[in-house]
């Protein structure tokens, strides 16, 4: 722990820790329990409503460990199932070696491990959810991955230093927080000056399809759930099958978001756009089927951002309507 310990900060008093007899303590005296090797960071959000919210989501993802580890059983398969999704290959070939990566919202931690197989970076996956970190942590351990760690903490009480990571990935998580513009600026706090930031959110327009079924599977009693393409797959068990429904349809907090709403908030904080997934204004010269995420894309208008996100409803809608937009800290 003594590298992690370099990154880590109170996350009352952002001031730094130090370990001591199974315990991490801040220079006024406040204790966080290390439990399965994993620092329990984790404190209020600072409104009510907003803990009201927090503690809804944590709730949540305490019983439903997204997504679970069914069937990834080694560093291989977990290797072959990010080729496979195309994202996390793309993430893994623009990191540097040598970069040190922070996935907020990681959930079982999933993409912090397959990160973590480069063993000269350093990987840090932190969540609200100590039953999926619990899984990431499991994984990480079998496979003696020492250079990824596993944190409890909050996204509006980060317990990171300011300023001290190279790239962060939050997707899928800030649209389940009461101000995801507000999460996104906590978090380019961390992120160094040149640093890279990958947001995943739900989309406006493509969510609509997913919408229309949220609505169907709640006055009929989820008598149709076969409508959702994800539940008539014949390579996903059960199991997995069930925590997807219950991670898209059964959520107690969501919001959605458009292309531009997002480069707003780039705007606003000085994030210079680098690329999008799906594309959002048209792929580099020469780039195939592996996108280029770190290297400054088309931008476009706000007219063909409306024209292909409502193209998504029929691709990425299918799979929830997530879209990523990565940025450049200036």
């Amino acid at each position: 722990m003594p590298n992690l310990l370099s990154f880590l900060r109170c996350p009352e008093t952002k001031t730094p820790l130090h370990e001591e007899g199974g315990e991490l303590i801040s220079e006024n005296g406040n204790r966080y329990p290390i439990t399965g090797g994993i620092p329990r960071l984790l404190v209020p959000t600072k409104t009510e409503e907003e803990e009201r919210v927090r503690k809804l989501i944590q709730a949540f993802y305490e019983q439903f460990t997204f997504p679970g580890y069914d069937g990834i059983d080694s560093p291989g398969i977990l290797m072959d199932k990010a080729g496979k999704s195309g994202f996390g290959k793309w993430v893994d070939q623009a990191i540097s070696p040598f970069a040190t990566v922070l996935e907020v919202g990681c959930g079982t931690g999933q993409m912090t491990n397959y990160l973590g197989l480069v063993s000269t970076r350093t990987v840090i996956g932190t969540d609200m959810s100590g039953a999926s970190l619990a899984l990431g942590q499991g994984f990480r351990d079998r496979f003696g991955l020492s250079n990824v760690h596993f944190v409890q903490g909050n996204i509006f009480a980060m317990p990171i230093a300011p300023a001290s990571v190279d790239v962060l990935i939050c997707s899928g998580v800030l649209h389940h927080t009461p101000d995801p513009k507000g999460g996104f600026l906590e978090l380019l706090k961390l992120v160094k000056p040149e640093g890279k930031i990958l947001i995943g959110l739900y989309n406006t327009y493509a969510r609509i399809p997913l919408g229309i079924r949220q609505v169907i599977f709640k006055v009929s009693g989820n008598a149709f759930r076969f409508l959702d393409a994800h539940m008539r797959r014949k390579d996903v068990d059960q199991s997995k099958k069930e925590i997807w429904f219950a991670d898209q349809y059964r959520n107690p907090h969501e919001s959605w978001h458009s292309v531009d709403e997002v480069l707003g908030w780039f705007a606003e904080s000085n994030v210079k756009y680098l690329s999008g997934v799906p594309d959002i204004a048209g792929k580099l010269p020469g780039e195939g089927v592996d996108m280029r995420l770190f290297e400054e894309h088309p931008h476009g208008s706000s007219f063909l951002h409306v024209m292909n996100q409502l193209q998504w409803m029929f691709s990425i809608g299918r799979e929830g309507g997530l879209f990523v937009l990565v940025g450049e800290k200036q």
